[in-house]
């Protein structure tokens, strides 16, 4: 049995739907459209990593520091002590994706900050934020090298990406790359429109997983994942 790392907390059962947690060396890439919910579902598995005390590296490409603050309290994942304590660093590359000629060198960057790397776990949300409009694949590949390396130190790595927002060969690649690849989407059923997220490829799972997850959101509450499944 490979080692896990558990993202178990009370009253929610992501972790047994997943197969008890995330396989330690997993390279996870969650992709979806806008509105699908993948920054939701980092920031649910972001929580429950530092519950079970791991520690977290989380790159936002959307949020400010209070901003993100204030969007885990909204969902009852308070977050403020595990930044006091250091279990948790948020780096925010929201300013710096102003200049876009810059993001010819962000993967470049990022793989060399070596501070970054240090955490159990690395969340970047988003991968295609960081993109530029016509990404070198040498960078790419380059950079999922990293990874590679990263994750075979027991880490596990966690990026969003919306393939509308990557060319298809880069995507394609990434998600060769990834040994777990969750597909989010928004559908109609029972005639209100229900998030779900679907498993695509689970190499090294450890435990029985579903594959289709349902779920919804709530204030103060979180991810709830739902009892249904969504067709």
């Amino acid at each position: 049995m490979g080692a896990l790392l558990e993202i178990r907390i009370p009253n929610d059962e992501l972790h047994r739907r997943l197969g008890g947690g995330i396989p330690a060396g997993s390279i996870v890439l969650i992709e979806g459209d806008r509105g699908t919910g993948k920054s939701i579902f980092c920031q649910r598995l972001l929580y429950g990593f530092l519950k079970n005390n791991h520690t977290v590296t989380y790159v936002s490409t959307q949020l400010t520091t209070p901003e993100f603050i204030n969007q885990m309290d909204s969902l009852g994942y308070g977050v403020i002590q595990d930044l006091v304590k250091r279990r948790l660093s948020f780096v925010s590359l929201y300013p710096l994706l102003v200049g876009v000629s810059e993001r010819n060198r962000f993967l470049q960057k990022l793989g060399g900050a070596s501070p970054l790397w240090g955490s159990d776990v690395v969340i970047i949300d988003s991968l295609s934020s960081l993109l530029p409009a016509n990404p070198d694949m040498n960078d790419i590949r380059a950079f999922l090298v990293h990874l590679k390396r990263v994750t075979s130190l027991g880490k596990v790595v966690i990026m969003t990406a919306n393939p509308g927002d990557m060319p298809s060969d880069v995507l394609g690649v990434v998600e060769e790359v990834s040994t777990l690849l969750i597909r989010l989407s928004v559908k109609v059923f029972g005639g209100d429109l229900k998030n779900s997220a679907t498993i695509i490829k689970y190499n090294n799972a450890v435990g029985v997983f579903q594959k289709i997850i349902p779920f919804r959101v709530e204030p103060k509450v979180g991810f709830i994942v739902e009892i249904a499944a969504v067709v």
